[in-house]
């Protein structure tokens, strides 16, 4: 009786409202199933459920990945049992050839561990998914990527031939058509030399590149789903274009993603580089494990170097990388990014690696290892080789490596700055997709120099638009 009418009303209303949350609070515990929004439902979830939640993410190893990475590691120690060289050794000396097979292949694996180690990140990726990635790789994508190759450029040398040399055709009724690019030798056929240099280039500079960082980039997208932001698609036929006669490319159309309750949108790129990065150290060491062992004769030199500095050679990790940017642009950033804008970047660098000496998978054994990883033992130096030429062939060495560097510093600036965009795509322009593209549009042109004649231009005195 003693209390003012106005706090007798804020009473009555804030008893009202305790009500009305109790029994909302009653109505979610009885109709809401989901576990992560009705805690009376989460503390009743089967152990099966929530142990599979909590193996979303982190380093914790299931036995299917474990099976995995045992049947790839027995495969490897069978091919270090049969790459032992000469075959007619006793059995004492043949097992200590078998070890010393063990030690430079593990020698091998050195760096991409570490460089592994340094790219994964357990809060953002899950271990068994990237054993995954990689066991695929290594075994599915390392085969198909040489099938393709093999297949490939039979068909390139025979292209070539049939314009530069038709007279090799005249074999075909002794040699079959399919392989006779390949037996050119045993037939003691020697072509011109623009002949092999075109169908060398193009198969090892072009058509392999394209090949193996395609089946990087298809290996990744075939066993792992990937956290995105949006997705494009095309529009059906019927709203696409109205003319049928006149036959037009299908519009695509920006959708964003339906996320579940409680996700918050995706701004970390590690998921992409770690796939990637695992999709290309699959198909490096399936490829580097092969030619370290086929490096095995009594005549090769200098084997353990050649095994450390094969796996260091990072071009396989770094072309991937590049792949999983220009990836994770169209799935976070919602940029429209085509397949063959996607795997450019990688493919150029790929291609100038190649052309550097590094061979492609379908050449089986390099004649040259020292070129292919564009560095030889410092005690290897020829003594008729004069000072100005070691530098020379030195200098052009130093300038491949700083390519590299450079290729380097470009992914892990990018690697910050397109997460900085994600971050401002999810909170200042969530839902503003016409803002964005503009804001994207505008950091392109800033970034071009302008022109010596645009910046002499004026109209009435004032600067140009171009200025």
């Amino acid at each position: 009786l003693l209390t003012p009418p106005q706090k007798q009303s804020d009473m009555s209303m804030a008893s009202g409202m305790r009500a009305i949350e109790q029994q909302s609070a009653q109505y979610i515990s009885k109709n809401d199933k989901n576990p992560l929004t009705n805690p009376a439902v989460s503390s009743t979830v089967e152990p099966l459920t929530r142990s599979a939640m909590d193996r979303e993410v982190g380093f914790k190893v299931s036995f299917d990945s474990i099976q995995k990475m045992v049947f790839y590691f027995i495969g490897t120690l069978l091919l270090c049992y049969c790459a032992v060289s000469p075959r007619t050794l006793p059995f004492a000396e043949y097992n200590q050839k078998f070890k010393k097979n063990i030690q430079r292949v593990m020698l091998m694996y050195l760096v991409p561990g570490v460089t592994f180690l340094l790219v994964f990140d357990s809060k953002e990726t899950s271990a068994n998914a990237l054993v995954n990635t990689f066991y695929a790789s290594a075994t599915l994508g390392y085969s198909v990527a040489l099938i393709l190759e093999v297949i490939v450029t039979t068909l390139i040398r025979l292209g070539v031939f049939l314009i530069w040399e038709p007279a090799i055709f005249e074999l075909t009724p002794q040699v079959p058509l399919i392989i006779l690019p390949w037996t050119l030798r045993e037939q003691s056929y020697r072509p011109k030399r623009i002949t092999l240099f075109a169908a060398d280039f193009a198969a090892t500079c072009i058509a392999s590149p394209i090949i193996e960082e395609y089946v990087k980039l298809k290996i990744v997208e075939f066993t792992t789903k990937l956290p995105s932001n949006y997705r494009w698609r095309k529009l059906p036929k019927h709203e696409a274009h109205g003319n049928k006669k006149k036959k037009r490319r299908r519009k695509q159309f920006l959708e964003e993603i339906e996320r579940q309750p409680g996700d918050a949108a995706v701004t970390n790129l590690n998921s992409y580089m770690s796939h990637m990065y695992a999709a290309s150290v699959g198909i490096k060491l399936c490829e580097t494990t092969r030619r370290i062992l086929l490096y095995t004769k009594q005549g090769d030199a200098h084997k353990s170097f050649y095994a450390f500095f094969r796996g260091f050679y990072p071009i396989h990790e770094l072309c991937g990388c590049m792949t999983a940017l220009e990836l994770a642009k169209r799935n976070i950033l919602g940029m429209n990014l085509p397949l063959w804008r996607m795997i450019f970047p990688a493919v150029f660098i790929h291609g100038m690696a190649n052309l550097k000496g590094k061979k492609p998978i379908f050449k089986w054994n390099s004649s040259s290892p020292w070129s292919e990883i564009q560095m030889s033992p410092w005690y290897m130096r020829d003594p008729s080789m004069t000072t100005s030429q070691m530098l020379s062939k030195g200098f052009t060495k130093l300038m491949w490596f700083v390519v590299m560097g450079r290729v380097l510093g470009y992914i892990i600036k990018n690697y910050y700055m397109i997460g900085r965009k994600a971050v401002k795509r999810t909170t200042t322009f969530a839902g503003k997709n016409a803002s964005f593209s503009a804001e994207l549009r505008m950091e392109s042109l800033l970034k071009k120099k302008p022109s010596s004649t645009t910046d002499q231009q004026f109209n009435d005195g004032e600067p140009s638009i171009e200025k």
